[in-house]
């Protein structure tokens, strides 16, 4: 599997199909038409493309991160009040902790569920 075939793969799963058509694709142009002769010169270019991804990369994420802290937090919220109520239930602050962190880890699963990217299509094999 080529270089270019590797960075497609991992940009059709991983990023919007906007950002792929706007930031990886152009990218992925200049590394075709400037093949680079030298191994530094052809090193640079791979590079950029990497660099590509790791920004396209970064906007799909900034965007999508409040929505998923919000989602996160709304049952969390609900339950550690009501965890607060029986707070004298408890006897270590090892098993405070242990009951905290499950029901922020039981608030994650649903919205990590919701938020995981769906399964494209497989491309037919020529």
């Amino acid at each position: 599997m080529s270089f270019e075939a590797r960075i497609v793969s991992i940009s059709e799963r991983f990023l919007a199909e906007r950002t792929f058509e706007l930031v990886v694709a152009p990218a992925l142009a200049d590394l075709e038409f400037e093949p680079g002769r030298k191994p530094l010169a052809r090193a640079a270019n791979r590079l950029a493309v990497v660099k590509a991804v790791a920004g396209g990369f970064g906007h799909d994420f900034k965007g999508d991160v409040p929505i998923f802290v919000g989602l996160t937090l709304m049952p969390a919220a609900y339950y550690l009040p009501l965890l607060a109520l029986c707070f004298d239930a408890f006897k270590t602050w090892n098993q405070v902790f242990t009951v905290v962190g499950i029901t922020i880890g039981l608030s994650i699963a649903p919205v990590m569920v919701c938020f995981w990217p769906s399964r494209r299509p497989a491309q037919p094999a020529d």
